[in-house]
């Protein structure tokens, strides 16, 4: 049997986002049906987690210190990130995350439990404990696919190259 641990190393793309009320009610997309998202689990037990809706608004303003109240409230709102150190359990096929630094600032200092499941290049993640969300407990259930090393890597190296030639 491999170690959990050896499986998620590496970056996943989030594929679903839903919350499902405990109560039962239909479950929702809080940052919509196509959000974008990215799932980092380095070797040395740090992990990132960046989710956002699909359809961000730009803010008005290109000064990223300067933003409406709206504005805000609607990144927040469709926004989840956090960083921190996890371990895994292979018996009970879960994770726990100790959150470190977090969008929502109340998570920092948090510990949150994952179940994991796999399905070839696919991880399903759902949280055990319920989270509260617009009001009420919800799980949240998450799929990512596995990130594999592809061409686009060659080609930010070379717009990097590109940059650093055109500041010289």
């Amino acid at each position: 049997m491999s170690s959990i641990k050896n499986e998620i190393i590496g970056s996943w793309k989030l594929l679903s986002y839903i919350e499902v009320p405990i109560d039962g009610v239909d479950s929702y997309f809080p940052v919509g049906k196509m959000p974008k998202g990215i799932l980092i689990y380095n070797p040395d037990g740090f992990m990132s987690v960046q989710i956002t809706a699909d359809d961000a608004q730009h803010f008005v303003s290109e000064d990223r210190m300067i933003a409406s109240d709206e504005e805000l409230r609607n990144r927040l709102n469709t926004y989840i990130a956090f960083s921190g150190k996890y371990a895994v359990d292979n018996e009970a096929a879960c994770v726990i995350y100790h959150i470190e630094t977090s969008l929502y600032p109340n998570w920092m200092g948090a510990k949150l439990l994952r179940k994991l499941d796999f399905e070839g290049d696919v991880l399903y993640q759902k949280t055990l404990e319920p989270i509260l969300s617009n009001g009420e407990l919800v799980h949240a259930y998450m799929t990512w696919k596995r990130i594999e090393k592809d061409s686009s890597y060659e080609k930010l190296r070379e717009d990097l190259q590109n940059m650093l030639e055109e500041k010289r």
